[in-house]
């Protein structure tokens, strides 16, 4: 990826981030629950979950988007949309039901990730090995 390519996705990066903040706002002074320390919650879970993007992004450069979006799922799911839930207010047993789920398809979205990435090592050795057979 060349540098303007590189300054350009930073910038699509940090203007998502920005968005969140935004839609968070906007959530919890409508709903009523704007507290500051309730919003500075949401937005230590929404920068972890923008937090873990930047890792992976950085650690990862050319993930492909078959790839990266199982990565985006599971990350969303378990930071991102929760921060944004958050904003609607307190609803009866809702974490315990969300959690329930979500995690079963983070698990499902993270190991078909391991998986996808791994199965493509083992894949080349096997065609080395048929090779040289």
């Amino acid at each position: 990826m060349d540098e303007k390519e590189q300054r350009s996705s930073w910038v699509a990066f940090g203007l998502f981030y920005f968005v969140l903040i935004v839609i968070i706002t906007i959530l919890d002074m409508v709903n009523g629950v704007f507290r500051l320390y309730y919003w500075g919650a949401q937005i230590v879970i929404i920068t972890i979950g923008v937090g873990i993007f930047v890792v992976i992004g950085t650690w990862l450069p050319d993930l492909s988007a078959s790839r990266g979006v199982l990565i985006a799922f599971t990350v969303g799911i378990l930071t991102i949309i929760p921060a944004v839930l958050m904003g609607l207010g307190p609803i009866p047993g809702l974490w315990p039901q969300y959690f329930y789920i979500a995690f079963g398809m983070a698990a499902g979205s993270f190991l078909t990730f391991l998986f996808l990435k791994f199965f493509k090592k083992v894949d080349k050795r096997d065609q080395l090995k048929r090779k040289s057979d």
